[in-house]
C-alpha cells in the first residue's frame, strides 16, 4: 500500500468515525428532549436545559427516524396524514419500536390516534388498510380512548407527533 492509499484509508476511517459519534450524539440529544417532554416540562424549559432553541426543541419532538422502516414512515407522512385527515381522526402519534428506533423488518407501525364520536371497528379497520397500503407494511392504528392504563403510560412516553 502507498502512502497516499494508507492517509486515504486512515482520513476515510476517521470521517466515518466522526459521523458515527454525530449520530449517536443526535440520538442523545433527541432522547432527552422527548424524556423531558414525557416528564412534562414546556418546550422553553426543554431548551434551556439542552441549550437549543425551542423552534429546535420542537422540531426534535415531531417524528423523525433513521431505521428503514422509520425513513419510509417519514416518506410518506404527507400521504398518511391525509388518509388520516379525510377519515377524520386527529392528533397522530408513532409510538412502540418505530418511535424508539428499535424496529427491526418483523415490526408493524404503531399509530395512536383520536378518532371522531361513532367511529367504529369497521372504520378503523378500513383506516388501518388504506395506511399499510400506502406505507407497503403492517400497522396498528390504536385510538387513544382505548388504551389500557398499563399500557397507556408506556405508549405516551414512547409517542411522538407525526
Amino acid at each position: 500500500m502507498t502512502t497516499t492509499e494508507a492517509v486515504i484509508d486512515q482520513i476515510s476511517a476517521r470521517a466515518q468515525d466522526a459521523d458515527e459519534l454525530r449520530a449517536h450524539a443526535a440520538e442523545m440529544l433527541v432522547s432527552a428532549v422527548r424524556t423531558g417532554h414525557a416528564a412534562g416540562l414546556t418546550q422553553r424549559q426543554i431548551a434551556d436545559a439542552v441549550g437549543r432553541s425551542q423552534p429546535e426543541v420542537s422540531r426534535l419532538l415531531r417524528f423523525h427516524s433513521t431505521t428503514p422502516l422509520g425513513q419510509r414512515l417519514q416518506r410518506r407522512r404527507p400521504q398518511v396524514l391525509e388518509i388520516l385527515r379525510k377519515a377524520g381522526v386527529t392528533n397522530p402519534r408513532v409510538f412502540g419500536s418505530v418511535a424508539r428506533g428499535e424496529d427491526h423488518e418483523d415490526s408493524d407501525i404503531d399509530l395512536l390516534v383520536d378518532l371522531p364520536e361513532g367511529f367504529g371497528l369497521l372504520s378503523l379497520s378500513r383506516l388501518e388498510g388504506q395506511v399499510a397500503e400506502a406505507l407497503g407494511t403492517r400497522v396498528d392504528i390504536v385510538p387513544a380512548s382505548a388504551l389500557r392504563v398499563h399500557i397507556s403510560r408506556s405508549a405516551l412516553a414512547d409517542a411522538v407527533p407525526l
